[in-house]
């Protein structure tokens, strides 16, 4: 896939997708998320997406809405939900680096990443409800999930920015960096060379919303002893010497 509006490198073994849209706010489309779907599909690294020094992402093209119907309303929400629920799900740590704003579908995006690292000066919010509209890509249940069903309520219904900080304290934000970027960085080479397998079930059984989320660990449990990862991390530890996962 040729990218028109992402930028994506490699930085010291981790995948660094910028999002890099003709506006500095990074308004997000859906080709925009089919793009960094894609880019996160071809990763075999720790992941880090991020906007500009501007913002991360100011929210969805507001210019895709004019003139939507209910069932094109829906596709363009299922869409959405599509590259999000990838995010969420795969096997890979992913990584929002954030930087002053992430609102709307934009901050959705950062809620499906596993963590988020933004600068205390950062406007994050679900704010489609001053559109008369409402989020469309999951931002209410992940938001709900972190923090809590009241001040999610209270966030989402009225719209409200918070600042990087308050979004710390409602366990929204994981951390606070003046370089939210770098701090990124920091995190994500703590996964290079990980056992991408182990890892990726350790992240679906923290995400799992099963009814027997026990079984589920102790299915996954037996399943990590079919890799090569599993083998070499403790022949590595019998054998006293540093295993080398190859994410097999």
């Amino acid at each position: 896939m040729e990218y028109k509006n992402i930028l994506v490198e490699e930085r010291d073994g981790v995948s660094v997708i910028r999002i890099s849209r003709e506006n500095k706010l990074n308004p997000l489309n859906v080709e925009t998320l089919k793009e960094i779907k894609d880019a996160v599909s071809r990763s075999d690294s720790p992941v880090i997406i991020t906007g500009s020094e501007k913002a991360f992402s100011a929210g969805a093209d507001i210019r895709n809405f004019s003139g939507l119907k209910p069932e094109t309303a829906y596709h363009f929400a299922t869409e959405g939900h599509d590259v999000m629920d990838y995010i969420a799900g795969c096997d890979r740590i992913v990584i929002a680096a954030v930087r002053n704003y992430a609102l709307g579908g934009g901050f959705e995006l950062a809620l499906a990443c596993d963590f988020r690292i933004a600068n205390r000066e950062a406007k994050l919010g679900l704010t489609e409800v001053t559109l008369g509209i409402l989020p469309g890509w999951g931002g209410t249940q992940r938001l709900k999930e972190m923090a809590g069903t009241g001040k999610a309520l209270l966030l989402t219904s009225q719209g409200k920015m918070i600042s990087g900080e308050e979004a710390l304290s409602l366990g929204i934000v994981d951390f606070l960096a003046d370089d939210p970027f770098e701090e990124a960085m920091k995190l994500a080479r703590n996964y290079t060379g990980s056992p991408l397998k182990a890892v990726g079930m350790i992240k679906s059984l923290i995400r799992s919303r099963a009814s027997n989320p026990y079984e589920d660990e102790k299915e996954a449990f037996g399943k990590v002893f079919e890799t090569d990862d599993a083998r070499e991390g403790v022949s590595a530890f019998l054998e006293k010497r540093k295993p080398v996962f190859r994410g097999r």
